[in-house]
């Protein structure tokens, strides 16, 4: 890992995908979602990371974010090691709600199987959870957004 220039690790992120979230790369869901995007080769006690730093909203309040990823001896494979946000890190619940977040801005869907939201608590989600829940199917899903904008119409 010597000779690999940070040009590789870099891109190795930028090209890759989460797991949680297949089919989209992490650069493009990160440029949906972050502001003031930047990415850092770190190389500490024999291990390189790539640090990607971005600005978003927490909260409705503005805040920084930073991921560490750890990238392999191959350099062919990464893991998160740590999320930051405003120097807080964030717990592997707390990881999963910001890529949910993340990959929902991308206009993608984070995978069942790491997805942290149920029917039971989907109403901390800022966003609807999967595409259907069992109360709804795609009629009454329609029916519903009509209802929506003729609220919002009768509103103005």
């Amino acid at each position: 890992m010597e000779n690999v220039p940070e040009e590789k690790y870099i891109e190795l992120i930028c090209n890759g995908e989460f797991n949680a979230v297949p089919d989209f790369k992490i650069g493009e869901l990160f440029e949906s979602f972050f502001d003031n995007i930047n990415y850092n080769v770190v190389k500490e006690n024999g291990e390189v990371y790539v640090d990607f730093t971005g600005d978003a909203f927490c909260d409705d309040e503005p805040c920084t974010i930073l991921i560490r990823f750890k990238i392999d001896s191959n350099v062919e494979e990464f893991e998160i090691d740590k999320v930051l946000v405003n120097e807080d890190e964030l717990n592997e619940d707390e990881v999963l709600d910001l890529l949910e977040d993340i990959a929902y801005v991308g206009g993608a869907v984070i995978s069942e199987e790491y997805s942290s939201c149920s029917e039971e608590s989907c109403a901390h989600c800022t966003h609807h959870c999967g595409e259907y829940t069992e109360e709804f199917d795609d009629d009454e899903e329609d029916d519903d957004d009509n209802h929506d904008q003729e609220e919002n119409d009768d509103e103005e």
